[in-house]
């Protein structure tokens, strides 16, 4: 009886990578890249967020629930390409 290993090596040694070939992007369609995609600069060029969201210290929260809420201030905002004033 064979290992699993002995096994995937039998199978993976039948097969071989395809020749890499150039579609169009609207053809692309189910093809796998045979290299990576590098851009030529970062984009955006400036660290990003990809969330939205709220940041708190969780003991300003302490105690809080439906019934019994804690007011919270507001210390910064940061948007979309503009650095935070928190500190």
């Amino acid at each position: 009886m064979l290992t699993v290993e002995q096994a995937r090596a039998r199978v993976l040694a039948a097969f071989a990578p395809l020749p890499a070939v150039e579609v169009a992007l609207s053809d692309a369609a189910g093809y796998v890249l045979a290299a990576d995609v590098v851009a030529p600069h970062d984009l955006p060029r400036f660290d990003n967020s990809a969330m939205d969201g709220y940041g708190v210290v969780a003991a300003d929260t302490a105690g809080a629930g439906p019934d019994s809420p804690v007011l919270l201030e507001l210390v910064g905002e940061s948007r979309a390409g503009v650095p935070g004033d928190a500190v």
